[in-house]
């Protein structure tokens, strides 16, 4: 804990900058042994104090082009968004754009 308050008082300098620190999950669920994220849509909304919410069923998950593994901190292994893994060259390499559908994923869960 000593060498992360170090780190972030040394970045933070007599500037105010924001950190958001969080455990790593070292046995995260996989898909196909890629790390993914699950991306779903949701709406709420107020009207007159009345709230209402809504959710898009067909959401998706956005996959790693890579195999998990925690010796290697590579970016295209850890981290699932698009704006990192259209830079890696095995982008759509498993699926068009890395993305599965939920229909899809419930099929590999059976």
């Amino acid at each position: 804990m000593n060498d992360i308050k170090n780190i972030v008082n040394s970045e933070a300098g007599n500037s105010q900058k924001t950190f958001i620190l969080q455990k790593y999950i070292e046995a995260p669920a996989l898909y196909k042994n890629r790390k993914f994220d699950i991306r779903c849509f949701a709406l709420i909304s107020s009207i007159n104090g009345h709230l209402k919410g809504y959710n898009y069923l067909d959401g998706y998950l956005r996959t790693s082009g890579r195999e998990f593994n925690l010796k290697n901190l590579n970016k295209y292994i850890h981290l699932t968004n698009d704006a990192v893994q259209k830079q890696s060259e095995d982008y759509g390499k498993f699926e068009f754009g890395n993305k599965v559908s939920f229909s899809e994923y419930q099929q590999y869960l059976n």
